[in-house]
């Protein structure tokens, strides 16, 4: 209970889980991990096993991003609600190219228990709240934004990012073709559902990766068909150059 599952490949069906605890409450977390596939409807989902994350979470919250990295952000090695005495403050960010996870920047403020984390059409994250106990000591009525390293050059400046000129549409149906066009040559697209998360549960969001044909500075990505796969509702589309640097998102509404 109280852990996290991410779509993080709607396309193949792959499914993230991290964290959570035999007991809503009361009961030590772990840092459990694994990836649960599905695949056509009625067919069998299969379940494996990854490495642990570093740090035993419940409460916590998981973002995907533009690049299918997760991130893994809060929580709570025994989790209590209202409490933050055994907060995990070393968020943890999984690569589903290795099927492992690296420790980053710490948050300076913990969330746990009614916390929450968004992706951010920038590309950033936004992890906040905590608390909600009328006065008590652990509410946090504050944000924090997590800049990921892809917004990054090595030497620690930031990245310059592709910027999407225009799309054709930004309302599509199911299945249907988007035209985009770029001020530099990127490499990849991706969609990338809005988020509403709410007591460590955030359904909504799903991530969709998109292979682009190229013309010059004009690319076409096609919506999949499966409308099990990409839902109705709206939908940030991302680009990304060859180096993994995300454009700021358009939005696209998707429709039935």
């Amino acid at each position: 209970m109280n852990g996290n599952a991410i779509m993080y490949d709607a396309v193949n069906g792959k499914i993230l889980t991290v964290g959570g605890a035999p007991n809503y409450q009361d009961n030590p977390a772990t840092g459990n991990a694994r990836i649960i596939t599905i695949g056509a409807p009625g067919a069998v989902a299969s379940v494996a096993q990854i490495g642990n994350m570093a740090y035993a979470r419940a409460f916590h919250n998981s973002v995907v991003m533009p690049d299918g990295k997760v991130l893994v952000v809060g929580g709570e090695s025994y989790p209590v609600p209202f409490s933050d005495n055994t907060a995990t403050n070393i968020p943890e960010l999984f690569n589903p190219a290795t099927s492992s996870f690296t420790s980053v920047n710490p948050i300076s403020v913990p969330r746990t228990y009614h916390s929450w984390a968004l992706l951010l059409p920038d590309a950033t994250i936004i992890s906040g709240g905590g608390g909600l106990c009328g006065a008590c000591a652990t509410n946090h009525p504050n944000a924090q934004i997590y800049s990921p390293a892809y917004l990054f050059k090595a030497d620690g400046s930031k990245a310059t990012r592709p910027a999407i000129n225009s799309v054709s549409a930004t309302s599509v149906a199911v299945g249907s073709k988007i035209t985009v066009t770029m001020n530099r040559a990127v490499q990849s697209f991706s969609l990338v559902r809005f988020g509403s998360g709410t007591h460590s549960v955030n359904t909504d969001q799903r991530r969709i990766p998109l292979t682009p044909t190229a013309s010059g500075l004009t690319y076409t990505v096609t919506v999949p068909s499966d409308p099990g796969v990409a839902l109705v509702g709206s939908w940030m589309l991302f680009a990304m150059d060859a180096a993994g640097v995300p454009s700021v998102a358009k939005t696209i509404i998707i429709r039935a």
